[in-house]
């Protein structure tokens, strides 16, 4: 009995000892793991990124206001001005892929900080320019910086803040792209004026400078730290961290099952749309109210300036506002929101660019305006609605390069070559309330498809 005893004691105890050596490690390392930013990196970190943020829009639309005085030195067409500006985006729409990848593998702070050194610098170097060619490429140099900087910004701001709290962070860090245009055509505007335009470009550019170091200095947090719940084990934790990091390797695949959902058809169709009127038009408005109206650099970019923001505030609200109260009612509720948006607003562009009465003018531009911006936020909750979660961010990622490749990059291009032909009024008049319209009628189709996408999705999840 005594032998037979000894070693079941001496098991015991051995095995006992071994759980405790395999489990502390794993303890230890998820505890590590969960190491949550403290409340001041979070806000630091914000702050630096929301001015950074309200930079990038402002870099990018102070060409818009400046555009008039650089036609004249450089005698540029109409055409060439819309090159100059679809030069940027179309080299932002091209490198925001594989930027944004390496953000997934790469210190996502030291990225932002890199980039915003990057355009910055293009930015400055922008007003020493001697010839088209020089301006071309700093212009695409400024697409580059600007395209890495909102993957590893938003991927950023997912890891400072927890899940509740995300939503209403990232609403207020969107708002910085209103007000960084605002800022771009405003400002810019009275600068070129006062003391020509290549001082707006350094003004302009300068502070980014300062910005990327501010952004070098905030803590790079754990990737996943706040989706990873407390109650999992070691190993599903470093899955969760990880995960962030990982590459679809069947991207092709993806893309060809989100190509049979209908309703993603819609959705290319009247983010295009809707894109290329809102980039046709923002960037030649200042142009526009210069020639239309006889307005001053200044007065034009003040105007332009006040109008993108409170419509773009105004009307995202109230878009918001309405899709979420048909959607408590009907499933379609987010794609009617932007039909109304789409189809209210075309004819009262058609009507607004048909007046020559400059307060008249504003009144029902603003109007139209605000209409067009109901559509930013119910678009992007469709897409949520009828795609798999483990396919959201291909979905989103393939529609924004597809979206900004055929609209905004296109549009400034394409109205600027009409306006050589006939004018630029002409050139607004044409394109903005036709493509409106066809992002109204694309649009009217998802109604129709939305709801049997949702029940899809929903059938998919349950059987998994």
């Amino acid at each position: 009995m005594g032998r037979d005893l000894t070693p079941r004691k001496t098991f015991g105890y051995t095995k006992q000892k071994e759980l405790q050596m395999t489990t502390t490690p794993v303890t230890e390392t998820q505890k590590k793991r969960l190491i949550k930013p403290s409340r001041g990196q979070a806000r630091f970190a914000f702050t630096i990124l929301l001015i950074i943020n309200i930079l990038n829009y402002a870099d990018r639309y102070v060409l818009s206001a400046v555009l008039p005085q650089i036609k004249h030195e450089f005698n540029m067409t109409d055409f060439q001005g819309g090159l100059l500006i679809s030069s940027f985006l179309i080299v932002y729409a091209v490198t925001t892929l594989p930027i944004g990848i390496w953000a997934d593998r790469g210190i996502r702070k030291n990225i932002v900080a890199i980039c915003v050194g990057v355009w910055s610098v293009a930015t400055t170097f922008a007003g020493f320019t001697r010839n088209l060619f020089q301006l071309f490429s700093m212009r695409s140099i400024l697409g580059i910086g600007e395209a890495g900087y909102a993957p590893a910004s938003l991927s950023l701001l997912g890891d400072f803040f927890s899940k509740t709290h995300r939503g209403r962070i990232l609403s207020f860090w969107s708002i910085g792209t209103l007000i960084g245009a605002a800022i771009g055509v405003s400002v810019g505007g009275r600068i070129a004026d006062t003391l020509g335009w290549r001082w707006a470009f350094y003004i302009v550019g300068i502070p980014g400078l300062i910005a990327a170091f501010l952004a070098w200095r905030i803590k790079e947090p754990k990737r996943g730290v706040f989706d990873t719940e407390e109650g999992e084990s070691g190993e599903n934790a470093a899955d969760t961290s990880t995960a962030h990091g990982k590459i679809d390797q069947n991207f092709w695949g993806t893309a060809r099952a989100l190509l049979r959902i209908p309703t993603y058809w819609v959705l290319l169709g009247a983010l295009t749309f809707s894109f290329f009127t809102i980039g046709g038009t923002s960037f030649w408005l200042t142009t526009y109210l210069t020639r239309a109206f006889s307005l001053s650099l200044t007065e034009a970019g003040s105007v332009s300036g006040i109008v993108l923001i409170v419509t773009g505030l105004t009307g995202t609200i109230i878009g918001g506002w309405l899709a979420d109260f048909l959607q408590s009612r009907r499933p379609q509720g987010r794609m009617i929101t932007s039909v109304l948006g789409f189809l209210l607003g075309a004819p009262l562009v058609l009507v607004a660019l048909s007046i020559h009465i400059f307060p008249v003018f504003i009144g029902v531009f603003v109007v139209a305006a605000i209409s067009l911006n109901f559509c930013t936020g119910p678009l992007n909750a469709v897409i949520q609605d009828v795609i798999a979660p483990d396919m959201r961010a291909t979905a989103v990622g393939l529609a924004l390069l597809l979206a900004h490749l055929l609209g905004d990059a296109a549009a400034p291009t394409v109205i600027g070559f009409i306006s050589d032909i006939s004018s630029l009024g002409t050139a607004l008049l044409v394109t903005a309330p036709l493509f409106l319209f066809l992002a109204g009628l694309v649009s009217l189709i998802g109604v129709k498809t939305v709801a049997s996408d949702m029940r899809r999705m929903q059938e998919q999840l349950r059987a998994r």
